[in-house]
């Protein structure tokens, strides 16, 4: 009787060690950086700018926080392009300034630069019989609020 009251009391104290969000955000602050689920398999990672709007936005199949690097999940292309489309509009956007196509091995990374945002698409295109091959999508806005990011370094 003893052991099971003890079991109880520690599941109890465990329960109540985990944090919610809402009491880490009032001890920390609000985040700059969430992830949502775009889709029931999908994962949408935001990081804020200062001014509290998006600035990088990962696409990717949803899997644990600490993860197998080796357990690449691929998702269909058409699946992160539709979320572009919705996150990044060509009214958003702008004109497009240039495109990219870097080609290593069997990984694929096609950039398209606007005048606003830069969008990238990474693949793995040995598997072409595969729905299932893009690893990730990114979209940068090129906004004064946001982090420099990777991109704007490159085309300086």
């Amino acid at each position: 009787m003893r052991i099971l009251l003890a079991f109880f009391l520690i599941g109890a104290a465990s329960l109540s060690l985990a944090q919610r969000s809402q009491e880490l955000r009032s001890h920390y602050g609000e985040p700059d950086i969430e992830r949502f689920t775009a889709a029931p398999d999908i994962g949408l990672t935001v990081e804020y700018g200062s001014d509290g709007q998006a600035c990088q936005i990962v696409i990717e199949r949803k899997q644990s926080l600490l993860h197998d690097k080796q357990a690449e999940k691929y998702m269909k292309p058409e699946a992160a392009s539709k979320l572009i489309e919705e996150i990044a509009t060509p009214a958003i956007r702008g004109l497009e300034v240039n495109t990219l196509l870097e080609s290593m091995g069997c990984a694929e990374g096609r950039h398209q630069e606007y005048e606003n945002v830069w969008i990238s698409h990474y693949s793995d295109v040995c598997v072409p019989l595969k729905p299932e091959r893009e690893s990730r999508a990114t979209v940068v806005f090129k906004r004064q609020a946001c982090p420099i990011s990777p991109y704007a370094q490159i085309h300086k």
